[in-house]
C-alpha cells in the first residue's frame, strides 16, 4: 500500500512535461471519452429538434455536435510521445 501512495505522490508532484506517457494517455483518453458520450448526446438532441421543425436551433447542435466529434478523433487520434 505504501508503494502505490509513493507512486501517487510521485504523479501529482511532477510537471505535465515529466509526467509518465502512460499518465498522460489515460488523462487524454478519458477526456476523450467525456467529450464522445457529449458529442452523442447532442446529436440525438439536434435530431430531435430536426424531427420537431426546429431548424435554425437544430442546426447550431448539429454544428457543436460535429465540432465534439472532430475534437474527440482527435484526442483518439495517437499522440506523438515527448522525445525529451
Amino acid at each position: 500500500m505504501a508503494d502505490w501512495l509513493e507512486k501517487i505522490k510521485t504523479v501529482s508532484s511532477t510537471k505535465g512535461e515529466t509526467a509518465p506517457e502512460s499518465a498522460k494517455a489515460a488523462g487524454v483518453g478519458c477526456l476523450a471519452a467525456v467529450i464522445a458520450i457529449f458529442t452523442i448526446l447532442t446529436s440525438f438532441i439536434a435530431f430531435g429538434l430536426f424531427r420537431s421543425g426546429h431548424w435554425v436551433m437544430g442546426s447550431f447542435a448539429a454544428a457543436f455536435a460535429l465540432i465534439g466529434a472532430l475534437t474527440s478523433i482527435l484526442l483518439f487520434w495517437p499522440q506523438k510521445p515527448n522525445g525529451l
